[in-house]
């Protein structure tokens, strides 16, 4: 009996999380296009959010893809299909490794900072001293950081995909046997326009999760400075968990 209460109560609490995590993000959008529009919070959580997480999602980048060129280049080498190196690659960077390293470095950089932050000004009651301002919590805090956290995805995925293939070119043209001209040629035959769209996507998509959720799991913390730990840390879960299933239907949708 003991562990079918336990089932019960966890089964229910999921369904309860979900109902709020939605209710909370229709909130959100309701209020997206709703004045005033709060330009300058915008601005400085663009600063916070991409231009500081910019430098770790271009170094993973850079790294898997010097990484990705060595891997590819051994295990074709076998078969004699080093020239498939180039746009395996490309493809590989753009269609899913770039955005999902990006979304995974920005929910654990961002998502807990963000949490962390509107989680301590709800254990200070300061979301209450905003509403008695005449200021919807929601429309303050929420709405700027979806569309900063979005638009930063947008932008660091796109660089992420040209620094990855970059590190990848400068290790395979240099420390192994590959043609400069044909890995260009290569990688630029093979890589498609939907493809960068599609890769761009997905990062405004995960930017979106990233954000709600940590919004979400700001606004509903409970039991002091210690319920703000474990909200953080939940955020951080809950948002790599969601970009990895979205990222999943995504590629059934788009491929």
């Amino acid at each position: 009996m003991g562990i079918l209460k336990l089932f019960y109560e966890r089964f229910f609490n999921l369904f309860e999380q979900v109902g709020n995590i939605t209710l909370f993000t229709a909130d959100t959008f309701k209020w997206l296009f709703k004045k005033p529009f709060r330009r300058q919070l915008v601005v400085e959580q663009m600063e916070k959010i991409g231009i500081q997480t910019l430098p770790v999602a271009l170094l993973t980048s850079a790294f898997t893809g010097m990484i990705f060129i060595v891997q590819l280049y051994f295990s074709l080498k076998e078969f004699d299909l080093e020239p498939l190196c180039p746009r395996s690659l490309g493809l590989t960077l753009i269609r899913e490794l770039a955005p999902i390293l990006s979304g995974l470095v920005m929910a654990g950089r961002v998502g807990a900072a963000i949490t962390a932050e509107i989680g301590t000004m709800k254990v200070t009651n300061q979301l209450d001293a905003i509403t008695i301002m005449g200021i919807n919590p929601v429309q303050y805090l929420s709405v700027p950081r979806l569309i900063a956290t979005s638009l930063a995805m947008f932008g660091i995925v796109v660089m992420a995909n040209f620094v990855g293939i970059l590190g990848g070119y400068l290790v395979g043209t240099t420390l192994l046997d590959l043609n400069k001209a044909t890995f260009i040629a290569e990688t630029l035959k093979y890589i498609e326009l939907k493809d960068f769209f599609a890769s761009a996507g997905k990062g405004i998509f995960f930017g979106m999760i990233i954000s709600m959720i940590g919004c979400w799991r700001g606004f509903y913390v409970k039991g002091g400075s210690k319920g703000v730990g474990k909200a953080t840390m939940e955020s951080v879960v809950i948002s790599m968990i969601l970009i990895l299933a979205a990222d999943y239907v995504l590629n059934l949708i788009i491929w």
